[in-house]
């Protein structure tokens, strides 16, 4: 395999970019309705009114491909897929709430690029679609089925630099981001006072044009 410095600009023709990214996921805490507890392993209520989340390692994958490009901008679309290769822990252990999930968002997106030439392009992008959850089924509630599809919105932003290396002929650049998947809710077994979840995904890595 063959690496080189690539220190050149992007040329116009090279209008498809692929991410791939790792990084951390942040989920923030959801309060239980009035009525609802948690009860611990030992059997008594938890005094904590909140379901609260462990930050958790995430991959993904993004596609795009130019569509308006200027001196100053570029618009490209594309999709986004992120996953977690380990679940979302919940902090607090407890015998009738899930104690971890896993999850999946695809996503179509716009991306807006300033200065698409440029050492370095900073970025915005917003979009939305599809989210999976599939949670771990409470020790309480046997008759528990995991599974929940629902939508979701992204919006984010980010930096990419200028083709950095070539291998196989193929310049690779990186790429540095943040996103919130806003989307619904797992099935916690518990009410909450929300109906929607920021997902915020921080996430780096190579960016491959050809």
């Amino acid at each position: 395999m063959a690496i080189a410095f690539w220190s050149v600009p992007a040329l116009a023709q090279e209008k498809n970019e692929v991410g791939l990214v790792i990084g951390g996921i942040v989920t923030p805490s959801q309060t239980l309705s009035p009525g609802a507890s948690l009860i611990g392993p030992s059997g008594t209520v938890l005094p904590n009114r909140d379901i609260t989340f462990d930050p958790s390692l995430t991959l993904g994958a993004e596609y795009d491909r130019g569509f308006i490009l200027r001196q100053r901008f570029a618009i490209d679309g594309g999709v986004d897929f992120l996953a977690s290769p380990f679940d979302v822990k919940v902090s607090q252990k407890s015998q009738n709430a899930i104690g971890q999930y896993a999850f999946i968002f695809l996503t179509p997106h716009v991306r807006v690029k300033f200065h698409p030439d440029g050492v370095f392009s900073p970025w915005l992008s917003f979009g939305g679609g599809y989210a999976r959850f599939l949670e771990k089924a409470p020790t309480a509630a046997p008759s528990f089925k995991p599974g929940t599809n629902t939508g979701t919105f992204v919006f984010g932003g980010g930096v990419d630099t200028r083709p950095l290396v070539r291998v196989l002929k193929i310049p690779i650049g990186f790429r540095i981001e943040v996103r919130d998947f806003y989307s619904g809710l797992p099935n916690y077994n518990q009410k909450v006072t929300g109906n929607l979840q920021n997902n915020l995904a921080f996430t780096g890595g190579l960016l491959i044009r050809f």
